[in-house]
């Protein structure tokens, strides 16, 4: 079983928890821009970015960019996460990307708070990478059945 993580942060926030999920994994933490398709489809790949209000309060162009170009026969299952300063609607926005493509993706998602500005201060945090890496595991694990 294989997995590969990508993720679009501006912040930082959703590369930590990009790390954790890939640490938790095997797998490195890829930045969007920077990922490269490998020739062997992948079994599990993780996506993770955030809702921006410099973006029409959505995800990056980037990331939509990015959905757009992956190979449907490349990707067996997507699974999502995201940071944020609240819970916001980037998951769904994702799994619409996604699915509008073809690709499968999983139920479950995570999200954590991510700090912005004065708000959040901390987050994430040590807990909720933990959350993360744990998200990680059972959602490969979940491909496998």
């Amino acid at each position: 079983m294989n997995a590969r993580v990508a993720y679009y942060s501006a912040t930082g926030n959703t590369r930590k928890v990009a790390a954790a999920i890939a640490s938790a994994v095997g797998a490195d933490a890829v930045d969007i821009a920077s990922y490269v398709p490998d020739s062997a489809p992948v079994d599990v790949l993780f996506i993770g970015a955030a809702v921006y209000a410099t973006h029409d309060h959505g995800v990056h162009k980037t990331v939509k960019d990015f959905i757009a170009g992956l190979d449907p026969e490349s990707v067996k299952r997507a699974a999502i996460f995201s940071t944020g300063f609240i819970q916001s609607e980037a998951t769904a926005m994702l799994r619409g990307l996604l699915t509008g493509r073809g690709i499968p993706v999983a139920e479950e998602s995570f999200f954590c708070l991510g700090r912005f500005a004065l708000f959040n201060l901390g987050h994430p945090n040590a807990k909720d990478l933990e959350a993360a890496a744990a998200f990680g595991k059972e959602a490969l694990g979940n491909a496998t059945r």
